[in-house]
Order: structure tokens, then sequence, then C-alpha cells
């Protein structure tokens, strides 16, 4: 599968943090205790698209930080148990995806294209983007 390659400009979002390697199905919580709280974050950009932002991805035990938010356009308050966080410029493979096939989408990307392109990796952070077509009860969507 061959991706859109697209470059974006640095970007904020705001939201709920994990830390962890979803074991035990802990990112979907996150989303479902975020669906809750969505509201209390302010000025977002657009209500409809969501993002989950990955990074600090610790080799030796598999760790990683995972956040749900949404883009806002400027940081005033977060809300009590969130966090805010620049995403820097940078170029993106984009690789569609439903959520049924999420992880063999990852591996396909990160394990098979991107060592075998002439791309290489950032160091910086990686997201999903859940636009306003996506519906999170239908794991084909």
């Amino acid at each position: 599968m061959e991706p859109k390659i697209v470059s974006r400009e640095a970007f904020q979002v705001v939201g709920m943090k994990y830390r962890g390697k979803n074991e035990n199905q802990e990112i979907p919580q996150l989303w479902r205790d975020y669906g809750a709280r969505w509201r209390e974050i302010e000025d977002v950009i657009n209500p409809e698209v969501a993002y989950g932002v990955m990074d600090n991805y610790d080799e030796s035990t598999g760790e990683f930080d995972y956040v749900a938010a949404m883009e806002v356009a400027r940081i005033e308050a977060v809300p009590e148990g969130m966090m805010s966080w620049d995403i820097p410029e940078q170029t993106y493979a984009i690789f569609p995806c439903t959520l049924a096939t999420i992880r063999e989408s990852y591996d396909a990307a990160l394990k098979k294209w991107l060592p075998d392109s002439k791309y290489k990796h950032s160091g910086g952070p990686e997201f999903e983007l859940y636009d306003e077509a996506f519906k999170p009860q239908d794991p084909n969507s």
C-alpha cells in the first residue's frame, strides 16, 4: 500500500493522556473517558475531528504516550486532568485504515513501508485522525 505524502504545519492539541502498552484496552477506555469531557476544551478548531497522538515510544518496555485530543486555535486554559501538546511541522505518510485494521496498518507502515521507502522517521509524534465520517461504534469505520 502506497501512502499519500503530505506536509503539515505545526499545530496544538488538548486532550487526555495515557502512558503504557495498551495491553488491556486502555486506549479505548481513554477515548470513552475523553468523550465524556471533550466539551471542556476551549478554542476547538473543529469539534468533528479528533486526534490520537502517539510519541515517546520506549523500545525496551514497549510503552508509549497516547493522547486522545482535539486541535485548538490557542491554549489559554487546559482542563484539569488534561494536557496540551505542540505538534511540530512535519511531513506525514497517510495510511487510511479502519478501527479493525489500525494495528495491522501501523505494523505495515513502520515495519514494511518505511524501511523500504526513501523516508525516515522524524522522531516526532505520529497521529491518527478521526474525521467527521468516523463512527466509533463501527469497526469498519
